[in-house]
């Protein structure tokens, strides 16, 4: 399906944050204050008490009672922004030194107190009939990988990854031969994941002239200058981030807004993105949402209707519907497919416990269900395994394994599980 000629509002004029949630904070601080800064005062105690940051991620811990004068001025600055967004959705009215909530916000706090999940939504809608913006991610990428079902790689390699050590990166001809293996492995992954043969020799000596004009890579027989090492890594990196997504996809706008609206609709259930996706060097994108004209599959829930008659159909499929055949109902397609990614992954860990985020990324993937739907679905699954319905044993555990790192945890967000958080997991047949 190709795009629409509907003209529409520039998707950039969003704010810079990714957490829905902030929105839901910023009516709950209004409705106890309407002075500005005893709503931010507020705002700020609720940001941290929710562990979100500025990124992303959320914070593995809460911040300290006294903020440094930086921390206060990155509160402010995400509070302005999540300000000028919610007035222009008249969720509120930003005055100079009140902030006002709107019937409107006030109906959707009211829903928030009551659902997370459908004051997404209701934020959502508002979005969508401002931007169009999902309806445009959703069509690009389908239309950027009709082949594999809308998936978007952006592939990551550290050198260490490509078999070459940090210690051995003496002089630039090593960089030279590691940018080179690079090339040959991006080719390979657009081969694998896009079914693409793009040569990418002209863009690989455009990374080449452009780190020679900078000053970053010199001549291959002369010594590299160790203290560059993470300057070079950074910026090999974000340029063939920048050509995948701009060369490749085509894609009209910076990283930081496909970035923002991928995030959001992470959180709706409407695109899936994964950062550390098993078996590969990078991120995956891809959609969990379809749009149609008419639907006939209960699997898929209705979000949103536009103009054109199209809807925008996230899929949400029933615990215990059966497949049109009466044959498998989707819990047990689920438990299958958990059994076996479980085993799949297993072969290279070396051990009984591995990390469910890895679980949950290979089982959306694999079935194209978003991550809301993974862990309601594992949680019904865990319940049913502790009421021994279930012909194998499931254990999860809130410890992490021990060689992951900070970094790691911070981008393999764990699973609520019965109010525990829940990082790893073992399963086994039931010994009879």
């Amino acid at each position: 399906m190709m795009f629409d000629n509907r003209p529409i509002p520039k998707p950039q004029q969003v704010k810079k944050f990714y957490f829905l949630d902030y929105f839901f904070i910023l009516l709950l601080s209004c409705e106890s204050h309407k002075d500005k800064e005893e709503v931010f005062l507020q705002f700020r105690t609720l940001k941290d008490k929710e562990r979100l940051g500025e990124s992303k991620y959320k914070k593995l811990t809460v911040e300290e009672s006294n903020p440094s004068l930086r921390q206060v001025q990155r509160f402010k600055y995400t509070f302005n922004q999540v300000l000028v967004e919610s007035a222009n959705y008249e969720l509120i009215i930003n005055k100079k030194d009140k902030v006002i909530i709107t019937d409107l916000g006030r109906e959707c706090l009211k829903i928030g107190l009551d659902n997370k999940r459908k004051f997404y939504l209701e934020v959502f809608s508002l979005m969508e009939k401002r931007f169009f913006a999902f309806y445009h991610l959703v069509q690009f990428c389908y239309e950027q990988n009709k082949s594999n079902n809308g998936v978007l790689i952006f592939p990551v390699y550290s050198p260490l990854k490509l078999g070459y050590l940090k210690e051995n990166m003496k002089f630039n001809s090593d960089w030279y031969d590691f940018i080179l293996s690079l090339k040959r492995r991006l080719e390979k992954d657009i081969r694998l994941y896009l079914k693409k043969n793009i040569d990418l020799k002209p863009a690989n000596d455009s990374l080449i002239l452009k780190l020679n004009s900078d000053g970053i890579l010199e001549e291959p027989n002369l010594k590299f200058d160790e203290k560059k090492y993470n300057a070079i890594i950074n910026r090999i990196r974000k340029y063939w981030l920048n050509y995948f997504l701009k060369d490749i996809y085509n894609y009209n706008y910076s990283f930081d807004v496909f970035n923002i609206w991928v995030e959001r609709g992470k959180q709706l259930g409407i695109i899936h993105s994964s950062e550390v996706y098993p078996d590969f060097d990078g991120r995956l994108v891809y959609p969990t949402s379809i749009i149609v004209k008419n639907n006939s599959s209960s699997d898929f829930d209705n979000i949103f209707s536009y103009e054109d008659s199209m809807n925008l159909l996230v899929h949400n499929p029933s615990w215990n519907k059966m497949d049109s055949k009466k044959r498998f109902s989707n819990q047990e397609v689920f438990v299958e497919n958990l059994l076996h990614t479980y085993y799949d992954i297993k072969k290279t860990r070396r051990t009984q416990f591995i990390r469910l985020s890895d679980l949950r990324e290979k089982v959306c993937y694999k079935m194209r269900i978003p991550t809301f739907v993974f862990n309601i679905f594992l949680e019904k699954s865990y319940f049913k395994n502790l009421r021994g319905e279930l012909a194998i044993q499931i254990s999860l555990e809130a410890d992490r394994l021990p060689q992951e790192t900070t970094a790691m945890y911070l981008k393999r967000e764990p699973v609520l599980i019965n109010n525990q958080y829940k990082n790893i997991i073992a399963i086994d047949y039931k010994k009879n």
